[in-house]
């Protein structure tokens, strides 16, 4: 009796070592979203050179175990970063690797991605019409993924390349779309960047107040989310505005606001605009003794 039971004790204990031992602590492809998280982090910072390093990392990872879905997820973020360093062939190659990948297994919401981004590269070259090609691509596979998301933002993308053509009529019509169905979603992030596209819009077909308006509907929606770049970018439209119009105190108000967001993000680049425009402004108002002191905060930036 005592060896049958000493045998079961054993037995038993032998199998609960065999299954904790096949439970691994932590996967190959948790490390590489953890890394994609982080590089994600460092993106909507602004900090694309700390983003495109960790996206490397991920994709590192994804590729030990050929986790294909991942693998297009990261040459996508890739390229995204090679996009905002103007390294537009870099970018387009990468594409294609993620093209290639996302249409053998299917991912239909992948390619819209990937169509939509290299829609941007089309318009960074001037190619209009490539990229609203390219946008229409995008809209068929997030219809068919049932993406509407990603719709909404291939919607502003084509509402944007309208606008640079001068169809400000087609333009608007596909902006207020992509706005209504953001609405709907309640995505916040691509709100501001319709409502942004729309002041825009409105600001080219001088309706100053309309597009006074949506450039503020635009600030609400990104301080919501806590979108510091999109606030950079809506503060700057504003004061933009303003100092189109002649109110000159208001605009320098908003730039001070801008500076204040991009230092905080550490965003080099964008403080020397911001300082810039900050100089120009108290030049125009008469304003010598602190225009110096900005003088100043440029001249140390520009020894960085």
């Amino acid at each position: 009796m005592k060896k049958s039971l000493l045998f079961f004790l054993l037995f038993t204990g032998a199998l609960v070592a065999s299954c904790a031992t096949d439970r691994p602590v932590a996967t190959v492809k948790e490390s590489a979203r953890g890394y994609e998280k982080l590089a994600l982090e460092h993106y909507n910072k602004g900090d694309f050179q700390g983003a495109i390093l960790f996206f490397k990392k991920a994709l590192s990872e994804d590729q030990k175990v050929n986790n294909l879905r991942g693998i297009s997820s990261d040459l996508y973020n890739i390229a995204r970063c090679y996009l905002n360093f103007d390294l537009l062939s870099n970018a387009e190659k990468i594409l294609g690797e993620a093209i290639e990948i996302n249409t053998h297994i299917n991912n239909r919401s992948g390619l819209g991605d990937n169509y939509s981004l290299l829609a941007s590269i089309k318009t960074r070259n001037r190619d209009y019409d490539g990229a609203l090609e390219l946008l229409s691509k995008s809209i068929d596979m997030y219809n068919t993924a049932k993406n509407r998301k990603g719709l909404a933002n291939s919607l502003n993308n084509i509402g944007t390349i309208h606008i640079k053509m001068g169809n400000y009529d087609e333009a608007f019509n596909s902006i207020e779309s992509s706005i209504s169905i953001h609405k709907k979603i309640k995505n916040h992030g691509g709100l501001g960047a319709a409502y942004n596209n729309l002041g825009y819009l409105y600001e080219l077909q001088e309706k100053t107040e309309e597009a006074l308006e949506f450039y503020l509907l635009a600030l609400g929606e990104d301080k919501y989310i806590e979108n510091s770049l999109g606030m950079s970018g809506d503060l700057n439209n504003i004061a933009g505005y303003y100092k189109k119009t002649g109110d000159f105190e208001k605009a320098l108000f908003y730039y001070k606001r801008a500076l204040e967001v991009n230092r905080g993000l550490m965003h080099i680049e964008r403080e020397k605009k911001d300082l810039k425009n900050i100089i120009d402004l108290l030049g125009s108002m008469g304003r010598s003794d602190e225009k110096e002191i900005y003088e100043k905060a440029l001249e140390e930036l520009e020894e960085v």
